[in-house]
């Protein structure tokens, strides 16, 4: 989810949220590779990095911007597949015990010497550095010529609600052939040599030479050490925010149901290069968006952990890559990056500016882990814009109301309203700042006036029923304000008009 632009500050980001990248491929082919923007707003689109394997089934979605290659395939069962399958999965559990150890030299052993193994002496010592809860390496298939899909399974303490799988492609020789067995390591690639969407890869532990680490209650925030600096005065900042936003959850939200529940903590990395900023979880990178500040990517769960879980509703119609229910989805967490060139980190009111941008990317994770509903070939079943941007902005400027009202009235004076809510007419993340910041702006006020109108705990059930439910969207707002969709746009129209027109009056 991208961030929305800033009241009289230069451009700001847009709320990214990416669709729905598909699953762990199954036994698919892939190639081995190794691997100063204008400042945005608030905001974030709301399906993030979302990825599904459907067995002998290939499908291309486009969802918020970006096309989801679902695909899969059974594998082989011959008894020396199996062996082989066997052999690397005990090259993945030495990794995972060496980790667990802090053993550098048994973790970097099955590495080829050179520069592959050396990567990989980085990223030991850069995952010793995070809190973790789970943290384990699963290999699912044998090679296919020479290439490994191995999948990173882990869970983020304080963070994560549920473990979640970074997908690594690994270009590989016969385990039996020795010990320096794994001869490059990177994105798991399509037939064309793109990387998944869905295997959200390069976290930030394959990105940095050297990672820092902070962590705090409920946060665990991350940079490049050459960016320490910044790291080091922000995190305090985003551990208030942070503080804040689940505060105003656990107050408000309706109870879980089953394993889905709000966010618990939050992951977020510091970047100011905005090449590597568009590559995180990202493969080969993104399409750079120069109005985004910050993107809240939300990650599936990692089969195992939500095999045969379809709650909150859909049931299950079979499974998919041998564990996630095709009739629902799981969600273990978010993975949050933040632009720290832009105005709200370089300004003289940086800490306002801080608060800003974490309140709302954490807003958008902590309703992330609500998501059950996979998205269709033509994006029907995500959250509606208005409603996950506008709960983003209002959290970000919660108990401010004068201050957002400023910020909406400022942002109308140049950009007709035509009594419409955000991205029902149109698109929602327009290419123009002033456009954009109008949406976000508007949106943010439809979630206020409905928690000023109709009380806080309806908004926060409101929002968290149409995470959990997109398609039932008309039925939610009925019951949230007791009346149509119709009657809530008219008069939350009128209240943008009246506000407005006073505003207008006040300044003659």
């Amino acid at each position: 989810m991208t961030h929305p632009p800033q009241s009289g500050a230069p451009v700001p980001g847009q709320q990214s949220y990416p669709g729905f990248p598909p699953p762990p491929y199954q036994g698919q082919d892939w190639q081995s590779a190794y691997p100063a923007p204008q400042p945005p707003g608030r905001g974030s689109r709301v399906l993030g990095v979302l990825g599904i394997a459907l067995v002998v089934l290939v499908v291309v979605a486009a969802v918020g911007g970006t096309a989801y290659l679902q695909v899969g395939r059974k594998g082989a069962t011959t008894p020396a597949y199996v062996v082989e399958q066997e052999n690397w999965r005990r090259v993945a559990d030495g990794l995972t015990r060496a980790l667990a150890a802090g053993d550098e030299e048994g973790f970097v052993r099955p590495f080829a010497a050179g520069e592959v193994k050396e990567r990989q002496r980085l990223v030991f010592r850069n995952l010793r550095k995070v809190p973790w809860e789970t943290a384990r390496w699963e290999v699912s298939n044998s090679p296919l010529n020479g290439r490994l899909r191995v999948d990173f399974v882990h869970q983020v303490k304080d963070v994560d609600n549920l473990p979640i799988a970074e997908e690594y492609g690994w270009q590989v020789l016969p385990v039996e052939s020795g010990t320096e067995v794994i001869t490059g390591v990177g994105a798991v690639r399509d037939h064309q040599g793109k990387s998944l969407d869905a295997g959200y890869y390069p976290a930030p532990w394959d990105v940095y030479d050297d990672l820092s680490v902070r962590v705090r209650d409920h946060l665990v925030a991350m940079a490049d050490r050459g960016q320490e600096a910044e790291l080091d005065r922000d995190v305090d900042v985003l551990a208030r925010a942070a503080g804040d936003d689940l505060a105003a959850w656990q107050q408000y939200a309706p109870a879980p149901v089953g394993v889905r529940r709000g966010a618990r903590g939050f992951f977020v990395v510091l970047e100011k290069n905005r090449e590597v900023y568009n590559k995180l979880y990202q493969g080969d990178g993104k399409q750079d968006d120069s109005l985004e500040a910050g993107v809240n990517m939300p990650v599936v769960a990692a089969e195992g952990a939500a095999r045969g879980t379809a709650s909150g509703g859909t049931a299950s119609s079979g499974t998919a890559g041998g564990g996630m229910t095709v009739g629902g989805m799981t969600v273990g967490g978010s993975r949050i990056v933040m632009d720290t060139t832009d105005s709200r980190f370089t300004g003289s009111r940086w800490q306002d500016g801080v608060t800003d941008i974490g309140r709302h990317e954490m807003a958008h994770a902590i309703v992330a882990t609500l998501l059950s509903e996979w998205p269709s070939p033509t994006g029907k079943g995500q959250p509606h814009d208005w409603v996950a941007e506008g709960f983003a902005e209002f959290m970000a400027l919660r108990g401010e109301d004068a201050a957002a009202r400023d910020e909406l009235v400022g942002d109308l004076r140049e950009v007709r309203f035509d009594g419409g809510l955000p991205g029902e007419q149109g698109e929602f993340y327009a290419d123009t700042a002033g456009a954009r910041a109008a949406n976000y702006a508007l949106s943010g006020d439809a979630v206020r006036y409905l928690a000023a109108t109709y009380g806080e705990a309806r908004a926060f059930a409101f929002v968290a029923a149409h995470y959990a439910r997109p398609s039932e969207y008309a039925q939610q707002l009925a019951e949230a304000t007791g009346g149509s969709a119709d009657a809530f746009r008219a008069a939350w129209a009128e209240h943008v008009r009246t506000t407005t027109a006073t505003a207008a009056a006040r300044r003659k």
